[in-house]
């Protein structure tokens, strides 16, 4: 039985393609980077087509609870702190226990991700602190 009153969001499914598929184009080697020299010398782990795609599945809702990209659900942006700090948290602890497990662009794409995480949870942090601090000092309570 088919509820005709419920609303179904598929636009979130054509995204998380659309991201995928921008990893993937961004994790392509060209012939002349070190990334690819390492891998032809049977060195490095192989690439895992998978890790990918479960760091992006972890760093999506970090991006979100930082109102860095709209809540697929409602198309508004939100601010979560806790849940963007847990999620940064989770994704620190994969790139630890991969460590020495991941190929040299698997390497750089987690490494550089997580960086970028905890920049924009630190600048988002204090850009909250100080609005909270304003609107304190304005005498509007925080919403």
């Amino acid at each position: 039985m088919i509820d005709s009153n419920k609303r179904v969001d598929d636009d979130w499914k054509k995204r998380a393609q659309d991201e995928k598929a921008k990893i993937a184009q961004e994790l392509e080697v060209s012939p002349d980077s070190e990334a690819g020299k390492a891998a032809g010398d049977g060195s490095s782990p192989e690439a895992d087509p998978m890790f990918p795609a479960l760091v992006q599945q972890i760093a999506y809702p970090a991006l979100m609870a930082l109102g860095q990209i709209p809540d697929p659900r409602s198309g508004e942006r939100i601010l979560d702190l806790d849940l963007a700090k847990e999620t940064i948290n989770l994704l620190a602890v994969l790139e630890k226990k991969t460590a020495g497990n991941r190929d040299p662009e698997e390497d750089k794409m987690i490494r550089d991700l997580l960086r970028d995480l905890q920049m924009a949870y630190t600048q988002t942090a204090q850009a909250a602190a100080q609005q909270a601090a304003a609107d304190q000092a304005s005498g509007n309570p925080a919403e």
